[in-house]
């Protein structure tokens, strides 16, 4: 592996000029020089094109899209043009830390087991639209993180993640059946079989907004997740253990946003949707016991 390999940075972009000039030049200003920038427009007819053609940077390579796809089409459709040995994906409205890519890279210098990484991904603030940092991501686990992922659900930002081109096109890239949790499906197709680094430093600045998908699609995310979940538990052949865990973190998923749909859905939709969903329903309160239960064992571990 080259010591400065080439990063392709995806920025998929539809209708996003509110925050796209702050997004490009935090890659711009990145302190690692060796990156492209595939920019992907998904049909947007706002000043995103006007945007990103203001900057005279041969790094930035513009890509119009022929006809409007769903996200995860839109993703794949941009792999194909990244000619980097790895690949980032930052959405337009996320910023990075002048140091993303530098850090990032140096942390993987320092593995022995080099072919054996297949993403790194680091700490992460939430800030809201004005930039205002509102908080940030809680874990930050390195080596082998899969059943992290499938027992307690998704805790990495896509927009901090940097995926080895390869092994990326060897798992078949972006599932374009999904919609809404591509990103968490992508993430536990990878971590599988290879392992990942989490850099410590916070070098991705995600932004919380009305716009976001997880805000404005609260039913179809939920759903389609717990429906994600539902099928790697039936058709892996795990044990009985793993299926109990999965099913735990389905009922967390599912009572952390309780809240959110009783305010999308209708009275009738809701009841339509705790019907389909009861099984996860009537073992919240046993979800919440076990979740408190590790809780207590973790924070006596550390005293």
């Amino acid at each position: 592996m080259q010591t400065n390999p080439l990063v392709s940075v995806i920025m998929n972009c539809y209708n996003s000029d509110k925050f796209l000039k702050e997004a490009i030049e935090s890659v711009l200003n990145q302190t690692y020089k060796n990156f492209e920038i595939i920019f992907w427009d998904n049909q947007s007819t706002d000043n995103s094109a006007k945007i990103v053609q203001s900057y005279d940077d041969k790094r930035i390579k513009y890509f119009y899209a022929p006809h409007f796809t769903p996200l995860g089409k839109a993703r794949n459709l941009a792999i194909e043009k990244c000619t980097g040995e790895w690949i980032a994906f930052l959405d337009c409205d996320d910023i990075y830390d002048k140091d993303k890519l530098k850090l990032s890279f140096e942390d993987l210098l320092k593995k022995q087991n080099k072919n054996k990484i297949a993403l790194i991904y680091s700490n992460s603030f939430f800030i809201d639209s004005f930039g205002n940092i509102k908080g940030k991501t809680k874990k930050n686990i390195s080596g082998n993180i899969y059943f992290e992922l499938l027992y307690n659900g998704n805790f990495i930002v896509f927009s901090s993640i940097i995926i080895n081109k390869n092994i990326l096109i060897s798992i078949g890239n972006i599932n374009e059946d999904l919609n809404y949790c591509e990103d968490y499906d992508l993430l536990l197709k990878i971590t599988r079989n290879y392992d990942v680094i989490a850099v410590e430093e916070i070098l991705t600045f995600y932004r919380e907004h009305s716009k976001n998908i997880t805000n404005t699609k609260q039913l179809a995310n939920i759903s389609e997740t717990l429906d994600l979940l539902n099928s790697i538990s039936r058709f892996n052949y795990y044990g009985s253990y793993t299926r109990i865990k999965i099913l735990i973190n389905q009922s967390y998923f599912l009572f952390r946003n309780l809240n959110n749909l009783r305010k999308e859905l209708s009275v009738i939709n809701l009841i339509k949707f705790l019907i389909k969903y009861k099984v996860l329903i009537l073992i919240i309160p046993i979800t919440l016991l076990i979740k408190s239960i590790f809780l207590l064992i973790n924070r006596n571990n550390f005293k």
